[in-house]
């Protein structure tokens, strides 16, 4: 609990650095020497700078730790539209700076693109939390698509929100899983007269 803490500190301490002088411009030196720690020891914690700026947003985009959060007997629809409106509540929480973190690493290349490592991962665990709850395997394709759809409508999300950060992102997400109630989704079907080539 104590090195949890630590590392959440320092980058608390990080992500203000990086707000108020550029994340180009703040050192990794600059950042223990504000955590007072040593470089070693921030370096062991993260070690490296595009972690730092990342270590909230990792906190948020854990999907599998939101659906696990459910009551076990709740309606599967109904754990996973309260595992995202959860995620959005605390994507909106203004204490975590998630705004001013993603303005960072929307001009940033190497955060960006790490970023996607972060999709990856929350999503392979995302897979296993909903296969243990649906008592299937991780790659069967119930799992993987249903896991699709809950992604896709948070990257929809997360689109819109992108284009206009004074939008209330937890309106949007509202808005989204309402509209599913209405939106005619076409599933893709086989043709019946194709034959396997």
């Amino acid at each position: 609990m104590k090195a949890e803490r630590t590392r959440r500190q320092i980058a608390e301490v990080a992500v203000t650095a990086f707000i108020e002088r550029g994340y180009d411009e703040t050192t990794m030196e600059q950042i223990a020497e504000a955590a007072e720690i040593g470089t070693s020891t921030l370096y062991r914690y993260f070690p490296s700078k595009e972690l730092l700026i990342l270590e909230p947003l990792a906190q948020v985009l854990d999907y599998g730790r939101y659906l696990r959060a459910r009551p076990a007997d709740e309606p599967l629809p109904v754990a996973l539209g309260a595992a995202l409106l959860a995620m959005a509540d605390d994507f909106a929480d203004p204490a975590r700076r998630i705004t001013e973190i993603r303005r960072i690493i929307d001009v940033s290349a190497v955060p960006r693109a790490r970023l996607w490592d972060y999709f990856l991962n929350s999503r392979a665990d995302f897979e296993a939390a909903l296969a243990e709850r649906m008592g299937l395997a991780p790659t069967d394709h119930s799992v993987q698509i249903t896991v699709g759809i809950a992604l896709d409508i948070f990257y929809r999300v997360d689109d819109q929100w992108k284009g206009d950060h004074t939008k209330d992102y937890r309106i949007l997400f509202r808005d989204a899983l309402a509209s599913l109630a209405t939106t005619p989704i076409i599933v893709p079907k086989l043709p019946e007269t194709t034959s396997p080539r």
